[in-house]
């Protein structure tokens, strides 16, 4: 059974700008490119903070997450990664200010669970120490795998910028890496109960 939650990026033919890979080069400026999104998402996750606390509640309650909470906190993970997806040159198609954007070519996909919620999990997620606790040896590996993709995704700026192709191979990796982090932010906030496996594509 593949895990539920999954991330994909459209690679197409590879070809990608060369002036947004050289703003990834001199990386504060594709950062720059940013800010506004970064303002404004930065808010939105607030909320999905504390729309994913009430949801916790929901679940030890009545054993269901609310579609209404589930929506919200699945877009606000999906606006990030176009984000990621843009900065990192996966994608040349800037990101729209929306928490839902359908035709863009980086998505999360959740499979929604069909049976009922564990009210356990959702014990730990209320308290939040504990669920952020199950996930510490995930959380050890992604940021070593973090630091490994940035330097992979820099050199592909590089290769951008005098080929006008992203490398097929730093982009899965930087793809598989995007995609493992999305899992354990949507296990973190209940989108699904399924513990993420230790794998870039699985």
């Amino acid at each position: 059974m593949p895990y539920p939650v999954d991330v994909t990026v459209e690679y197409g033919d590879g070809e990608r700008s060369r002036g947004l890979a050289v703003a990834g080069i001199l990386l504060p400026i594709k950062l720059l490119m940013t800010l506004p999104h970064m303002i404004v998402l930065g808010i939105v996750s607030i909320g999905a903070f504390f729309a994913a606390w009430f949801g916790y509640w929901a679940i030890a309650f009545t054993g269901n997450l609310p579609p209404g909470i589930a929506r919200f906190v699945h877009n606000t993970i999906g606006w990030s990664t176009r984000i990621s997806a843009w900065i990192a040159s996966m994608r040349d198609e800037y990101p729209a200010f929306a928490l839902e954007q359908p035709d863009y070519p980086a998505t999360v996909v959740i499979t929604e669970p069909t049976l009922e919620r564990s009210r356990g999990l959702a014990v730990t997620g209320i308290l939040w120490g504990i669920k952020g606790l199950l996930l510490l040896p995930h959380i050890i590996v992604i940021q070593v795998l973090g630091i490994v993709a940035a330097i992979a995704g820099w050199i592909a700026f590089w290769a951008i910028a005098f080929t006008g192709v992203y490398p097929d191979g730093i982009f899965n990796f930087v793809l598989g890496t995007l995609r493992w982090s999305v899992r354990i932010n949507a296990w973190q906030f209940s989108l699904t109960d399924e513990y993420p496996p230790f794998a870039l594509n699985d």
